[in-house]
């Protein structure tokens, strides 16, 4: 069940006017999806029910900026150093962080 949509995406990353990449631009936005609900230390369910509204808008804007980021720079390795934006990822997910598993229920 993808989270952000396809053409969501596509408009993020301005390839919206070809086809050619779909598949690849599914695997990135797969990809940070597993990184962004892993990073959260819950699961796909519980953020969908635990926060009211659905799946947090916050985490969404995650997963495209990493697959974004994954879309522009396709290697692990630069020529050029690259600088991290402040607090722009952990700012969206810190907030969806469990911290200690809730054995009470």
């Amino acid at each position: 069940m993808a989270v952000v949509s396809l053409e969501l995406f596509k408009k993020h990353v301005y390839a919206d006017d070809f086809s050619e990449d779909d598949e690849y631009l599914e695997h990135l936005l797969e990809a940070s999806e597993t990184v962004v609900i892993n990073a959260t230390n819950r699961s796909i369910n519980e953020l969908h029910e635990s926060f009211g509204s659905g799946f947090p808008l916050p985490l969404k804007h995650a997963i495209l900026m990493l697959a974004a980021h994954w879309f522009n720079q396709r290697e692990s390795a630069s020529a050029v150093q690259m600088h991290e934006v402040p607090g722009s990822l952990q700012a969206l997910i810190k907030p969806y962080v469990k911290l200690v598993e809730d054995d009470s229920r």
